[in-house]
């Protein structure tokens, strides 16, 4: 059933249990078209479940219904709870779209009164978009909650768009994409009024926006549940936000720098989001970085955001820091962050908020990916975790030697996760692309990457990165023979042959550990799947 209140407003609806009527009541013909016919068989199908499932509960006496009973004789309330289930049936199959609900008020009139009797319960609205004539429509059908959808795929109609955004009281949820830097504009100027229903806001652009003035949505927003705003600047979100205690969904991507938010006020109006379970902040390339002598020290109190699951981030490892030192997530599941290039990272803060939040401390498994213009290392969580949990960790950047250089400064600040890791996988995102690897870099780069993993047993190398990865580890000689990957004892190359020359540039490595008292075996590394 709908979680949705039962909520009927009297719309002169027939006697409960009346016939249903022959005519069917559409604009265009008097004729059913083929979608409210699919829609009425769909219903039939379902009502006959529906009444199956009834009797099967064990209702005996009047509220028994006889399986030969035609759907035209079936109460009102139990052809309501036909249609709700129909309702949730389609929602799954076409979400976010809206169910057609319009499929079953052309069917006959008493369809009609029964759906538009339960607006709340059957969650009606209209959805206008490029192709909807809004004046002509929205005066046809009743004063229903409005939901605005247009994308790249439709040309734009600015003065539909306007005429939608006129009936602020009823506007539900906007999805505007790929806005032009003049329709934003006349949006922005538009949209200075309170939207008092709205609950689902998403614009994005492809140009150099102009910033959303202060007074976007009357600077109020108590109804909104989920804001995304995708390269477009708006240095008054602060003030909204704190407003917007239902909100449960804040994405902002490709944030320019006229929308630069600090991380001490993005903090500030985050703390009044109880409900907040999904964050993600990203940034567009830095023209310049933030100067380590401006930033301050880690308050002594962190505001706690009690309901947070995702974070994602994408931008500077010191707006990061900045930002995880003041804030903590007990429930956080998931965490995926993407830092720009830099020479040097100092992050002191993000491994404290990650083993505080507890994501992963347990996973034994981790993989290294290495592609053409970035590098991540995700960790796994251990089998039948419920919820699932994940951290992915990448950074920006080209060639392979700043990419291993990059990633060995990561993980050699981070006390917990390398420690437990007994799998490492060392992968490559796009094997066509291994030319731009055939560089000259210095093997203890990659003993830098391996030096933090002190658990790991089990060591795969995709083929690709074999010629660059065997020559560090014959350097692993004598008395070196463990001082990186101490706990190793299962090397497995996806390019090996136990008589061939991948034998001989490994054999320095193995002989070494042999005498050391801490043999390693090499394997085949045959994938079940590819990478």
């Amino acid at each position: 059933m709908s979680p949705h209140k039962r909520t009927r407003k009297s719309i002169n609806s027939p006697p409960s249990g009346s016939q249903t009527s022959v005519n069917i009541t559409q604009r265009s013909s008097s004729r059913g078209s083929p979608t409210s016919i699919d829609g009425a068989s769909k219903i039939r199908k379902i009502g006959r479940r529906v009444v199956r499932r009834r009797n099967e509960s064990g209702q005996r006496g009047p509220g028994r219904i006889s399986p030969r009973v035609t759907i035209g004789a079936l109460p009102d309330s139990v052809l309501l709870d036909i249609f709700d289930f129909y309702r949730e049936a389609e929602i799954r199959m076409l979400e976010p779209w809206p169910w057609p609900w319009n499929r079953l008020v052309h069917v006959c009139q008493r369809w009609r009164y029964v759906v538009f009797a339960s607006p709340l319960c059957l969650d009606l609205c209209l959805r206008c978009t490029s192709k909807t004539p809004v004046r002509e429509t929205l005066d046809v059908w009743p004063p229903l909650p409005i939901e605005i959808l247009f994308d790249h795929q439709h040309p734009y109609d600015v003065d539909n768009i306007i005429a939608t955004l006129e009936h602020r009281d009823r506007v539900r949820k906007i999805w505007i994409f790929d806005l032009t830097s003049s329709l934003l504009e006349r949006l922005a100027t538009v949209m200075q009024e309170p939207f008092p229903a709205l609950t689902v806001l998403q614009l994005s652009t492809g140009e150099t926006a102009p910033a959303l003035p202060d007074m976007f949505l009357g600077g109020s927003a108590p109804c909104l549940q989920t804001l995304a705003l995708g390269g477009i600047p708006f240095p008054g979100l602060p003030r909204l936000l704190l407003s917007a205690s239902n909100l449960s969904r804040l994405y902002l991507q490709g944030i320019p720098h006229t929308g630069h938010i600090s991380p001490e006020a993005m903090v500030t109006c985050l703390s009044a989001l109880t409900r907040l379970t999904d964050l993600s902040i990203g940034f567009k390339p830095p023209a310049s970085r933030p100067d380590r002598r401006d930033r301050r020290p880690p308050p002594l109190t962190r505001v706690i955001l009690p309901a947070l699951i995702e974070l994602w981030f994408r931008g500077v490892s010191e707006y990061l820091e900045d930002f995880v030192a003041r804030i903590d997530a007990p429930r956080l599941h998931s965490l995926r962050i993407s830092f720009f290039h830099q020479v040097i990272f100092d992050i002191q803060q993000l491994p404290y908020f990650i083993g505080h939040a507890g994501i992963l401390r347990s996973s034994s498994h981790a993989e290294v990916i290495f592609a053409d213009n970035h590098v991540e290392i995700n960790l796994d969580p251990p089998k039948g975790t419920d919820p699932p949990k994940e951290l992915k960790l990448g950074i920006y950047c080209r060639a392979i030697d700043w990419q291993v250089w990059s990633m060995a400064q990561i993980c050699n600040q981070f006390s917990f996760f390398p420690s437990i890791v007994e799998q490492l996988d060392i992968q490559v995102g796009y094997p066509d692309l291994k030319t731009t690897w055939q560089v000259d870099m210095e093997d203890t780069q990659w003993l830098e990457l391996f030096r933090p993993f002190t658990a790991v047993r089990t060591l795969r190398i995709h083929r690709e990165l074999q010629s660059l990865i065997v020559p560090a580890l014959q350097e692993l000689t004598r008395e070196r023979a463990t001082e990186v990957l101490p706990a190793l004892d299962s090397l497995y190359l996806e390019k090996y042959e136990p008589s061939g020359s991948d034998q001989k540039a490994i054999e320095p490595f193995i002989a070494a550990r042999q005498h050391s008292d801490h043999p390693v075996a090499v394997h085949l590394w045959v994938k079940s799947e590819p990478k």
